[in-house]
């Protein structure tokens, strides 16, 4: 199986090279190592969206008890309310133009980082390399992507906001090794290939780029919401 999709790649297929034992093997980084990344974040998912149902569930069920606390009604002169919401309405406008304009470069930025692993993978395959699992990335992107927008599904998955800073982040790691190593590699090791070690951490390069501004976009955005 491992053969079927790390073709053509003479350091072997196990977490260690074959020709340098202190560098991992292309095959371990395409099929594990980004991958993982997939897999724990659909399991992290599974377990928030779960804690998040039973605290919206308690929450209801204390909410609905009987408060004991008097409301006592506060007078404002028409004045005073006029100002505040001047005020509050210039700001919120203001707020929301420059929340907009940061959520579209965010979803742009997911649709170039689409484009680079179709790139990547297209390449893979031209060069009869075999793809590895990276495929399952398209799921992280647009998985978190959808998150985002339907903001945990309007709050069913609990801590979301941390859930996808925090696999920007890992993507953003998981691939800087990938370059980390193919730089121990030296460019010269897939000399006359299709697709060579040069242009292949040229293209990872500009993905942990992107990574990196989602991730500082999802932070940004997750902070402006509160």
């Amino acid at each position: 199986m491992i053969e079927m999709v790390c073709t053509n790649r003479p350091e072997g297929f196990g977490p260690l090279s074959h020709l340098y034992s202190h560098m991992l093997t292309s095959c371990f980084l395409d099929t594990i190592l980004v991958p993982l990344c997939t897999w724990v974040y659909l399991l992290a998912l599974v377990i928030l969206a779960v804690t998040g149902t039973r605290l919206s569930t308690r929450a209801s069920q204390q909410s609905s008890r009987p408060s004991d606390v008097s409301h006592y009604p506060v007078h404002k002169t028409t004045e005073d309310v006029e100002i505040v919401r001047l005020e509050t309405g210039g700001r919120t406008r203001r707020h929301a133009k420059t929340r907009m304009a940061f959520s579209i470069l965010f979803y742009l930025l997911i649709f170039a980082q689409i484009v680079m692993c179709i790139l990547e993978i297209v390449r893979l395959s031209y060069a009869d390399r075999g793809i590895g699992l990276l495929p399952f990335t398209f799921v992280t992107l647009v998985g978190a992507a959808m998150v985002h927008y339907t903001q945990g599904l309007e709050g069913m998955i609990f801590g979301w906001k941390y859930l996808n800073l925090a696999v920007w982040i890992a993507l953003a790691v998981t691939n800087g090794v990938k370059v980390a190593e193919e730089i121990k590699e030296g460019t010269g090791a897939t000399k006359g290939s299709k697709y060579p070690v040069s242009d292949e951490m040229t293209d990872v390069s500009v993905m942990i780029g992107v990574y990196g501004m989602l991730a500082i976009l999802e932070g940004f955005l997750g902070v402006w919401r509160k």
